[in-house]
């Protein structure tokens, strides 16, 4: 197999008072009284957490690449409360592993903050994994490295930059992951590589389901207009030169 996936999980723990509150005032059995539990109490939390900790993970699955193995092609990193399961799971090649995590914590950090709490779960977790598998650890650190060393800054350039039609300026798109957002920029340059205009053109949520959509052709309407065009083909969002505008 080969290993190309990271993430972060917080799985639901059942609050046997909350439930038992629940059937008690919906009349109902504990499997259904569990399912609104989640419904009301977890899944927006699960949902959150996940967001706010892919600009980190997706980072780290960008930098490490791939990494041929047995079994394996995901990791997963459940942050519990408490450790129920001391070692790791295999289900279907993707690995599963507990690490001891705050939620209430975590929630009052600021942006950094979330982004290295994200980065040390993570290797918290690869590292048991790698123990388990008697992996090197290195290859590992050296991409946590790699991210301490670039500030956490989730920053690249998607697709090669394409030119205007008279060949003066050429244009990319530049995407930055971030805890709360995926801020999407159109950036133009001089051919010379100076670059003269940078204008944020989309703003989504930081998981790759909701922004991907937004990314379908960068492409020339005239010398000084650039459109950003969305996979269907029916969406747009321009840039026009400051100067020529």
């Amino acid at each position: 197999m080969i290993l190309k996936e990271f993430d972060l999980d917080l799985p639901y723990i059942a609050d046997e008072e909350r439930i038992k509150g629940i059937m008690e005032k919906e009349s109902c059995q504990y499997h259904d009284a569990t399912k609104m539990d989640y419904e009301l109490n977890w899944k927006e939390k699960r949902r959150s957490f996940r967001l706010e900790t892919r600009c980190v993970t997706a980072m780290y699955e960008r930098l490490f690449g791939k990494m041929k193995n047995e079994d394996c092609w995901k990791i997963l990193v459940e942050c519990v409360e408490n450790i129920t399961e001391a070692g790791i799971l295999n289900l279907s090649g993707v690995v599963t592993v507990q690490v001891k995590f705050n939620y209430d914590e975590f929630r009052y950090k600021n942006e950094l903050e979330k982004k290295i709490a994200t980065l040390n779960l993570l290797m918290e977790g690869i590292e048991k994994v790698a123990n388990n598998k008697s992996w090197a650890f290195e290859q590992f650190k050296d991409v946590s490295l790699q991210i301490e060393q670039t500030k956490y800054l989730n920053e690249w350039a998607w697709k090669k930059a394409v030119k205007n039609p008279n060949k003066n300026y050429y244009a990319e798109v530049l995407c930055q992951h971030n805890v709360t957002s995926m801020d999407i920029s159109i950036v133009i340059k001089q051919k010379n590589g100076v670059e003269i205009q940078r204008e944020k053109v989309i703003s989504e949520l930081p998981d790759e389901f909701a922004y991907a959509r937004h990314l379908g052709e960068l492409k020339w309407l005239a010398d000084f207009e650039i459109a950003l065009i969305n996979k269907k083909g029916n969406e747009m969002v321009t840039v026009s030169l400051d100067s020529y505008r």
